[in-house]
C-alpha cells in the first residue's frame, strides 16, 4: 500500500491552494492511497484527497 500524488492546476481559492499544496512535491497535488498485489494488479484505489494530508492520517469518509 502507498500514496501517489498527482498534479493539479493550482486553486484560485486562497482556502483550496492551502489544502492542495504539497511540501514533499513542492506543487498542487492530489492524494490517492493504491494497493497492489505481487502482479501488480490494484486492488484498492481509494477517492482522491487533498494533497497535504499524510499517508497515514488518510483514510475515506
Amino acid at each position: 500500500m502507498d500514496g501517489t500524488e498527482r498534479p493539479v492546476q493550482r486553486p484560485t481559492h486562497q482556502e483550496k491552494q492551502k489544502l492542495n499544496y504539497s511540501g514533499k512535491k513542492k506543487r498542487h497535488t492530489r492524494k490517492h492511497l493504491v494497493a497492489v498485489n505481487q502482479n501488480k494488479k490494484v486492488l484498492l484505489l481509494s477517492q482522491a484527497r487533498e494533497g497535504k494530508l499524510h499517508d497515514k492520517k488518510f483514510h475515506s469518509p
